[in-house]
């Protein structure tokens, strides 16, 4: 049912409301059909909504505008540095790995976020109207509302004023066509009003590929702690985020108890899974950035390719030395069975003069590889469960409940080390210490790491090049607008701070 769902998506994913603007906004694409010749029946609806998701992982499954480069690469040399024996970078990797990015450096282009964005206010203005089941109608409402608000909390957080349109662009109107950054308090009061939609109208459903009520309560819980922790939100936020919380459940009940079967390519939407944008077999997607992990087979012993070492073509990004002293220490003194998964080493590379060269990478979301390459075709994976226990643990840790906690900590833990109550220490320090710790061990490749430490105020510690250029730059966690985007709108003016 879910590839013929996918399969929708990719036949329509042109049937969306036309544009007209001819990318001069670099925001939205050219469409096939107009909205006078479709929106008639309940399928186009439907279909669209689908094809919603379509674009999403279009945006996110680009080579360097995905998760990695926009929620953890800029974590720095604390967690990531060059791959291929630290020889691997290029000069957009670089300045976003050290935050010296500048406006042509490509993952600072929001073209393909945009689209979505305007797919999503296409099937927001057009279902109302179109005869369909009142079901149908709520479902479709609920997945753009959805859709719309986790687009737009990605925006903000990167780029502070965004652009904020609520209306598909159908004409060669200028005001569509080149808006300005509207103030990021606009955006987000409209991201909890599409979040209040989405919880509305988003009652059922159990397809990962698309929003559920357990998606939609885990992007409630995460945008309600980042209104509290980042934008003084106040304690309403905390309760927001209660609410959604307690909607998901918390307990143990759904972690699975290998940690390395979350990823396995034979166990997509798993029971740890909540939102997961498809990938499969058939379209093995080269973007995504899980690819750059790997190494060539060149660099690989031939006893050694695919087992254990999954081979593609070039490895872009490596754990940092640091990070990978991180990893070593938590499975030696705490045997962490996380680390196998996240982080393979060996004498596994091609000779010199008899002495396997040492390899290593992060081995996590790997494709199938059962053939000579791997099969880049792993689920990317936006929410899952133990995420939602950490939030918890988050959102106890602001209410001062530091007992309630080390409780929500201690599942997590107690996965990871095979023992019981192994946080203690029911301190304001402690923890806030053992959230960071179990963040970074528990997410790293997944886009999560980043957010959660500008959360908690922790990332100046993390990052010591960032703490020194906030100094020069107040706006240093933000993003700059890539000069394409401001070349095609003169409205769009520069993230302060950034050239």
């Amino acid at each position: 049912m879910k590839s013929k769902k996918l399969l929708i998506a990719l036949a329509g994913c042109a049937a969306f409301v036309a544009t007209a603007c001819h990318g001069d906004l670099d925001i939205i694409q050219d469409n096939q059909l107009t909205a006078s010749n479709m929106w008639t029946e309940s399928s186009d609806v439907t279909t669209s909504a689908y094809g919603i998701y379509y674009l999403m992982r279009a945006n996110f499954v680009q080579d360097k505008v995905n998760v990695f480069y926009w929620g953890e690469a800029r974590v720095g040399e604390y967690m990531w540095g060059a791959g291929s024996w630290r020889t691997g970078h290029d000069n957009d990797m670089y300045g976003v790995q050290n935050s010296t990015m500048n406006d042509s450096n490509a993952s600072t282009v929001w073209t393909k976020l945009y689209t979505a964005v305007n797919a999503a206010n296409a099937v927001l203005k057009y279902a109302p109207t179109v005869p369909m089941t009142d079901a149908d109608r709520q479902w479709a409402i609920g997945q753009a509302a959805f859709a719309r608000a986790y687009l737009y909390f990605w925006a903000v957080r990167l780029w502070g004023d965004v652009p904020l349109l609520l209306n598909p662009v159908e004409s060669v109107d200028a005001e569509e066509c080149y808006p300005a950054r509207s103030p990021k308090a606009y955006v987000y009061e409209q991201i909890g009003r599409d979040i209040e939609t989405a919880v509305a109208y988003v009652t059922s459903g159990t397809d990962k590929y698309v929003a559920t009520p357990d998606a939609v309560n885990m992007l409630k819980a995460e945008y309600a702690l980042w209104m509290y922790a980042t934008q003084a939100g106040g304690d309403d936020y905390l309760a927001l985020a209660d609410e959604a919380l307690k909607a998901i459940g918390i307990s143990s009940a759904r972690l699975l108890d290998d940690y390395a079967s979350i990823f396995a390519v034979d166990n997509k939407c798993n029971a740890e899974v909540i939102f997961a944008l498809n990938n499969n077999q058939t379209e093995k997607l080269t973007g995504g950035y899980y690819w750059t992990f790997y190494w060539p087979a060149t660099n690989v012993a031939p006893a050694y390719q695919m087992n254990p070492v999954p081979i593609y073509t070039t490895q872009w990004w490596n754990y940092s030395d640091n990070f990978i002293s991180v990893l070593k220490r938590s499975k030696a003194e705490h045997n962490d069975r996380r680390v196998d998964c996240n982080y393979l080493e060996g004498p596994y590379g091609s000779s010199s003069e008899g002495v396997m060269n040492t390899i290593s990478c992060p081995n996590k979301l790997k494709g199938d590889c059962s053939t000579n390459m791997m099969i880049l075709d792993c689920d990317l994976l936006y929410y899952r469960y133990a995420q939602a226990v950490m939030l918890d643990a988050e959102l106890k840790y602001w209410r001062k409940d530091y007992e309630g906690a080390v409780k929500s900590l201690n599942l997590i833990a107690k996965r990871a080390y095979g023992v019981d109550n192994f946080y203690t220490e029911a301190t304001k320090e402690a923890v806030l210490d053992a959230l960071c710790t179990e963040t970074l061990l528990e997410f790293p490749c997944e886009g999560v790491v980043w957010w959660t430490l500008i959360r908690l105020d922790k990332i100046w510690d993390y990052n010591s090049s960032l703490a020194e250029r906030r100094a020069l730059n107040p706006n240093i966690l933000l993003w700059p607008i890539s000069a394409s985007a401001r070349n095609k709108n003169t409205k769009l003016t520069q993230t302060e701070g950034w050239n």
